[in-house]
């Protein structure tokens, strides 16, 4: 008899609904100095994450919240609040069967609504100094 291994992967929905124990908490204690347990918590799930099921729909979504709360520790800044509409969003999400890419856009437009800042990493682009170059 072979002594095989054998490993189960998890599906990233089934990652993502781990989650959401984290953001429950978060939505509870924001303001309070625990709070830093759930969010390393729930940032380490959401690279997991990223790393098992780096293509998937929800990995698309997580990561979008992601991004808020990890640039600069802004994780920090948001409200209870805004974790309990970020856990309200993806219970909702976790629960349909499969998601479409219009449930993801609909996801990361609706963390903007509640108030994360999704795209963290944007720059300003100056329109003025491509012309300017041409004029010398």
């Amino acid at each position: 008899m072979g002594t095989e291994q054998t490993t189960l992967a998890a599906s990233a929905a089934e990652i993502t609904k781990s989650m959401l124990p984290d953001l429950e908490q978060l939505s509870k204690c924001a303001e309070e100095p625990v709070a830093v347990v759930f969010a390393d918590s729930l940032l380490r799930k959401m690279r997991s994450l990223h790393d098992a099921h780096m293509y998937d729909p929800y990995t698309e979504a997580v990561m979008a919240l992601h991004d808020a709360l990890a640039h600069q520790n802004r994780w920090i800044n948001y409200t209870s609040n805004q974790y309990e509409g970020a856990y309200k969003l993806f219970s909702a999400l976790v629960n349909k069967n499969t998601i479409t890419n219009a449930d993801v856009e609909n996801t990361i437009i609706s963390l903007e609504n509640i108030g994360f800042n999704t795209l963290p990493f944007g720059t300003i682009l100056d329109d003025d100094s491509y012309e300017d170059s041409e004029e010398v």
